[in-house]
């Protein structure tokens, strides 16, 4: 494992602790570690734009995140450069741009549902419904939640649940 893959992990671990102030120096020294090469830079960035946005320092998450992006560009990985546009999303999110955040968080269910990434693209419905559930947009909720249910596979037990637990309330109402 490379010395810029093992001060990553650190880094990740760090994040996960919710420990951001020091992961952050720990991702910059990863990136400096990283040196040329491309993908875990994206990778590196990537996480970049997500701590920032931790520390509330929005336009560094921007610029990380746009880092990113080029780099996942560069390298033809769809499913690096779905993933920043979420990450961008919860971005929006944070600065309460929520068109914005719909927007990029739709363009990225798009983009994993088209690379075969059902379940990934499920949490990121999830997340339009949460924010549109914030929105008080109750019907809009409920319609992004439904929308990845439907783009779910045909027969996965994942979207059978999903749909029964949907059926609830309208069962409980009469419905």
């Amino acid at each position: 494992m490379s010395n810029a893959k093992k001060l990553h992990e650190q880094a990740i671990k760090l994040f996960r602790q919710e420990n951001y102030d020091a992961a952050l120096p720990k991702l910059n020294e990863a990136l400096q570690a990283a040196g040329t090469d491309v993908h875990q830079a994206a990778l590196i960035y990537n996480d970049l734009g997500v701590t920032y946005c931790q520390l509330e320092d929005y336009p560094a998450a921007h610029q990380a995140l746009d880092e990113a992006m080029q780099r996942f560009t560069e390298l033809a990985d769809k499913k690096g450069q779905a993933q920043t546009i979420g990450n961008r999303a919860s971005v929006y999110e944070a600065e309460e741009a929520f068109d914005q955040a719909i927007e990029h968080y739709k363009q990225s269910a798009a983009m994993l549902e088209e690379l075969g990434e059902s379940e990934t693209a499920m949490y990121v419905w999830q997340a339009i419904s949460r924010l549109r559930m914030r929105q008080k947009q109750y019907l809009a909720a409920i319609a992004a939640y439904e929308e990845g249910i439907d783009n779910m596979p045909e027969g996965s037990f994942k979207r059978k649940v999903l749909q029964k637990i949907l059926k609830i309330p309208g069962g409980l109402m009469g419905g």
